[in-house]
């Protein structure tokens, strides 16, 4: 696929739940979470940089071969069942199931935009992200 991709200066809409393999073929990543995008980034920006919780939760999940990295990793445990995408929650969908979800997000839909924090910076940490709560968390080890 890349040799193809370089040849014939091609896009591809890679598709998938594993997370590693994502990371291998990607330049840009989104992650969606019951039907709408959570976060958009580089690779870099989504798997060393997330600041969406969604995505934090997914990479603390990847497993990670190294005992060493495995180690110090916090494994960010959901609670709650997936709503139902027929009838998603009102405000932010991932909200049921956030540890940071507050009155704000049952209330009002949270755009996909560049955090206020980091608008206008450097930072990796600066890319899109769908939530009123936004910043940055390392997942060690992560992908």
């Amino acid at each position: 696929m890349e040799k193809l991709q370089d040849e014939f200066n091609l896009s591809y809409l890679f598709i998938a739940h594993d997370l590693s393999i994502v990371r291998h073929i990607s330049d840009r990543v989104g992650v969606m979470y019951l039907g709408k995008m959570a976060e958009i980034g580089t690779d870099e920006q989504i798997y060393d940089h997330p600041t969406h919780p969604y995505t934090q939760a997914l990479l603390s999940a990847v497993p990670v071969p190294d005992p060493d990295a495995r180690e110090g990793r916090e494994r960010i445990i959901l609670t709650g069942d997936v709503p139902s995408p027929a009838n998603p929650p009102s405000g932010c969908r991932f909200r049921t199931r956030c540890w940071k979800a507050q009155d704000k997000c049952a209330e009002e839909l949270p755009l996909l935009a560049v955090p206020e924090r980091f608008a206008g910076s450097d930072s990796l940490a600066a890319h899109e992200s769908a939530c009123h709560f936004a910043e940055e968390k390392d997942v060690v080890g992560a992908a």
